[in-house]
Parts: structure tokens; C-alpha cells; sequence
């Protein structure tokens, strides 16, 4: 029989003969037929398997009043399946099958998809064909019309990217404590009650604190002073630089015993001359009756000369002023800042060996995602959802880890707590890479599609993309990820140097699977020693791949190569 083998399947045919031929002689000249199968070896995408096919009779070779049926069979190790028939007539019987002319010969063409399985990676497709005239029946011997199915896509994993809530967790807190003392009028003496106001005392009760906690440094004092915005630019200057000098005496006076507190640099000095915006603030947040007027005339007048003049010619207002608003404004502000020093990760590391009730769930979750092996994570994320059971973050993270170790009954469990504290699109992203472990791929979709905003989705999407059979939507969901799955969505989009790419810088990249990916890479890019070198690091490092290889149609152009079969023995 003369085959032709193309790329898309297409069965080819069955006989022709001369109209005085009866089946006999059909059978005898069945290698006139020409058949054409794109592709020579099938593939499978998105779960199916297409098939198409083409067949070419010859003239003077289909009898008149014969009858035909071929049934394309794919006959595997454990099984076969038979395909749709195809229904072929002679030019003389009177049906609704294809007619096949007897002096110009004739065609047809046929499609089919049927369902995968992995059993059929190694298999035939034959067609087998039964014929009749009359009432006599005979069959043809079966003809091989492809071999094998190509199913890369199915190696896909499913494992989405997990996406752990993020804990809060700063080590040195900023804290900071503040005092202010007032003046009189154009001066800047500094009153003996104002020395003692109550919060002066705060803030030296505050100092002190401070500087016997080992757990708390000063990072430095700010001097602020001020005067209020009546009367003379000039004086308005010379008083508050006063001021400045008047609060920073009596600071570094009061603090002398502390270290820090003799250093220059240790302090910063700011003195605002005329404040507008304390007396902008002051007024708004006053009884005054008039406030919006006071307030519409300082913002109309950016003149400061011509603004205090606008506000004096209201002269019950202005006295107003002189007795509620501008005593406050005469002031200096002491501002004492401090670092709070957290525990160092050893320190919460031995902590949580201890007494982990003694760390706050945001250390715990801050160790969690510290912490190097799987093992121990689970350990502190077990132990932060029985601390803190109202927080969502550490059953989400637990949830991470547990998919990890493939514990998917557990995972379930875990992740939907956290969705019923708070189902937000970090939880949603995790619930869909327990159902795409699962293999339950509609609801993984719709609850990707919750997780907006998650970047993480988009990998689990992209895995939902491959098993779809959607290789540039999968493509473009990985983006530049690094990772097996990412390198095969390139490769089946046909990127064979971007699959290479992907697969060989994840943190991944030295698994058996991400070379048995650069392999097939290879293979189709017609480089022997991308192929050869990777299948046999991927077959090293786990010896099952040598029996996958061994039967895997990707490899098909290479079975009979001595290297590959050394690699495979």
C-alpha cells in the first residue's frame, strides 16, 4: 500500500477497482489506495485527541454495486476504541454513503475527536474495512494509518503559585513623645509654671523610662519654637530664636545625666517666626463667631504686613484673638524620639521553641515565612491558628504549606476557616490551588477569577490554560515565571528556546521533569545535543523517566537512535 502520512488527521480510504472486479479483487489491489494522516503522530490538546482523514481511490478500482464500511480503530496496550464509521457506496447503489466513481475513482474525507487516556501514548490507528456486493461480505486486512500520540500537555502539574498573607511584623518600632511650654508676649522667658506643667512632667517621666530600658534607644530631640503672628516681622524673629534658645538650656539642663543628651548633634532646632498655619489651625478648630471671615481674610492676603492689619481693623475680633489664639501660638514643642527594639529572629525563634504564647501573631506569621523547611512552617503556622484562631492569615499560610506536602483533606479544611474569617483575594487564590490539586478544575477557575489583584493567580490560571488546550493564554498568564509549568506553556505555544528558558530558572530548575522538558525541546527543535544531554540528566536523576521516554512520541524521530537507546536501556 502507498502511504502518504501528513500533519492533520485525515483517514484515508478504502478501494477502487474495475466495475468487473468483485471483492476479491479489491482486497488484492488495496495498496492502490492512497490515505493521508495529519499529523503523522497524533496529538492531544485540551484532553481530546482530532483526527482527520483523507482517502484517495484510484480509477477502475471501486466496484459499482459494493458497499463499504471503515471503521477507524486506535488499538492500544489493554484496549481499542473504535471510531465513527465512515459509509462508502458504488456509483450503482442507491444510498446516502459517499459515492466513489468507478472510471474517475473518487475521495473522502473524514474528522473525529475522541477522549485521552494515558494508555493510548503508544498505540495504532488502524482502518479496518468490511465490505460488501450483494450478499457476500468480506474484510480487508487492517491498515496502520499513524502510531502513537503525542501528549505533552498532559504532564502539566497541577500546582498553583501560593500566595501567604503577608504579616505586619517590624522589628524597631518608631515611638516618639512630645511636651510644649508657653510664653508671654514678646518674650521668652521660660515661667516656673510652665516648667512644671503636666506634660513637661510626662515627658520626663517618659525620658527616663527610656533611658533605663534596654529595649528602647533615643534617636535624637526636636526643638521646636515659635512666635505668634501679630506685631513686627522683626520682633516676631528675635523672640522666637530666643524661644529656641530658652527651651534648648533648659532641655539639655534637665537631661544632664543622660548620655545622649550631651551630644550637639543629638538635637535639631526649627523656629517658625510668625506661625499663620498654627493660627490657621487654632481658628478653625475655634468657637470664634467669626472664624471664616478671619480665615477667608488670611488666605486672600498673602502679604503678612497687610494681613494682620486686615485682621486688627476687626478690633473685637482682634481682641478675641489676643485672649484665646495667640497665647498658644507663643510656645517651643520638645519632640523626644525613640526607637523601640524588637526581638531578633533568634530571640523569636527561641521564643517559639519556649513559650510561643509570648510572641504576637505578627512575629508568628513574620517566622513562618522565615522558617526554611516545610516542617517547621507547618509547626508555627499550626501553632499561630490556635494563638490567634480569628486570624485569617496563619490558616491561609497553613493551607500553603499543607498543599505543599500534599495533605489536600487537611488543606480544605484550613482554607475554608479562612474564608469564612475573611474570604479577601489572597484566600480566594489559595482555595483555587486546592481545588486545582484536586483535579476540580471549573471551580479552581471561578475562584481564580475571585483572587483580583493576587499575581499568584495567574499561575494557577495558566495551569487551568494548559489543561484546556489554550497554549498562548497560558503563555501570557505565566509571563516571565520560572517554573516547569511556565516552560511548557511555552513549548506548546511553540517557543522551544522559552521553554528551555523557563524551566531552567525556577527555583525548580535541577528537578528530573524541568530537563525531561528541555529534552523534548530538543527533539523538536532538531538539536541532538539539547535532547541527548538533558534525557539523560532527567533519567539519572529519576530512573522512571526511562521507561516514559521510552514510549513517549515526542522521541518519535530518535527510537532507532543508538544514543537514545543507551540513555533509555
Amino acid at each position: 500500500m502507498k502511504k502518504t502520512l501528513i500533519f492533520v488527521l485525515s483517514i484515508a480510504a478504502i478501494f477502487t477497482l474495475s466495475n468487473c472486479n468483485g471483492l476479491k479483487k479489491m482486497i488484492e489491489n488495496a495498496d492502490d489506495i492512497n490515505y493521508s494522516v495529519n499529523p503523522k503522530v497524533l496529538e492531544m490538546h485540551g484532553g481530546e485527541v482530532a483526527v482527520s482523514i483523507k482517502g484517495n481511490f484510484p480509477e477502475k478500482y471501486f466496484n459499482k454495486k459494493v458497499t463499504a464500511t471503515i471503521t477507524p480503530t486506535l488499538v492500544y496496550e489493554g484496549g481499542e476504541k473504535a471510531l465513527t464509521p465512515v459509509y462508502i457506496q458504488g456509483e450503482k447503489i442507491d444510498g446516502n454513503a459517499t459515492v466513489i466513481n468507478y472510471k474517475a475513482g473518487g475521495a473522502f474525507s473524514y474528522t473525529e475527536k475522541f477522549d485521552y487516556i494515558d494508555d493510548m501514548r503508544r498505540s495504532t490507528l488502524e482502518l479496518r474495512i468490511s465490505a460488501a456486493k450483494g450478499n457476500k461480505t468480506q474484510d480487508f486486512e487492517p491498515e496502520t494509518v499513524a502510531e502513537g500520540i503525542i501528549a505533552t500537555p498532559d504532564l502539566v502539574k497541577l500546582i498553583g503559585a501560593g500566595s501567604p498573607a503577608k504579616d505586619k511584623f517590624v522589628k524597631d518600632i518608631p515611638d516618639a513623645k512630645m511636651g510644649l511650654v508657653n510664653y508671654d508676649k514678646n518674650r521668652a522667658e521660660l515661667k516656673h509654671a510652665e516648667r512644671k506643667r503636666d506634660e513637661i512632667v510626662a515627658l520626663k517621666d517618659y525620658v527616663n523610662a527610656v533611658n533605663e530600658d534596654d529595649r528602647k534607644e533615643f534617636t535624637g530631640v526636636e526643638l521646636i519654637s515659635y512666635a505668634s503672628p501679630e506685631g513686627p516681622i522683626d520682633i516676631n524673629t528675635k523672640v522666637s530664636n530666643d524661644r529656641s534658645k530658652t527651651i534648648d538650656k533648659f532641655v539639655k539642663n534637665e537631661f544632664r545625666k543622660i548620655e545622649d543628651f550631651k551630644e550637639d548633634s543629638f538635637f535639631k532646632y526649627l523656629v517658625t517666626e510668625e506661625d499663620w498655619d498654627g493660627f490657621k489651625k487654632a481658628v478653625s478648630e475655634s468657637d470664634l463667631a467669626d472664624k471664616d471671615l478671619i480665615l477667608r481674610v488670611v488666605n486672600m492676603n498673602t502679604d503678612p504686613v497687610k494681613r494682620e492689619q486686615e485682621i486688627r481693623n476687626m478690633t473685637q475680633t482682634f481682641e478675641e484673638l489676643e485672649k484665646l489664639i495667640h497665647p498658644m501660638l507663643r510656645r517651643s514643642e520638645v519632640l523626644v524620639n525613640v526607637m523601640l527594639i524588637g526581638n531578633t529572629d533568634a530571640e523569636i525563634d527561641s521564643l517559639f521553641n519556649a513559650d510561643p504564647a509570648k510572641l504576637s501573631v505578627e512575629e508568628l506569621l513574620y517566622l513562618g515565612a522565615m522558617a526554611e523547611s516545610a516542617d517547621k512552617k507547618l509547626a508555627v503556622y499550626t501553632k499561630t491558628t490556635e494563638l490567634y484562631p480569628k486570624d485569617w492569615r496563619g490558616f491561609n499560610n497553613l493551607t500553603c504549606v499543607l498543599c505543599k506536602k500534599g495533605d489536600l483533606k487537611a488543606a480544605r479544611t484550613t482554607i475554608e476557616k479562612a474564608k469564612s474569617l475573611e474570604a479577601n483575594a489572597t484566600v480566594f487564590n489559595v482555595l483555587g490551588n486546592v481545588y486545582l490539586a484536586e483535579g476540580n478544575i471549573e471551580e479552581a477557575k471561578t475562584s481564580y477569577q475571585s483572587a483580583t489583584g493576587v499575581p499568584a493567580a495567574s499561575i494557577g490560571q495558566g495551569v487551568i490554560a494548559i489543561k484546556a488546550g489554550e497554549y498562548d493564554k497560558a503563555a501570557n498568564f505565566f509571563g516571565n515565571d520560572c517554573s516547569f509549568n511556565a516552560g511548557l506553556a511555552k513549548l506548546m505555544s511553540g517557543d522551544n528556546d522559552g521553554a528551555i528558558k523557563a524551566a531552567d530558572c525556577g527555583t525548580d530548575k535541577d528537578d528530573a521533569h524541568n530537563f525531561y522538558l528541555k529534552a523534548i525541546a530538543g527533539a523538536r527543535k532538531g538539536d541532538t545535543d539539547v535532547l541527548f544531554n538533558n534525557l539523560r540528566t532527567a533519567c539519572t536523576k529519576d530512573a522512571s523517566l526511562k521507561e516514559f521516554a521510552a514510549k513517549d512520541m515526542e522521541f518519535f524521530n530518535y527510537f532507532d537512535n543508538d544514543t537514545f537507546k543507551t540513555i533509555i536501556k
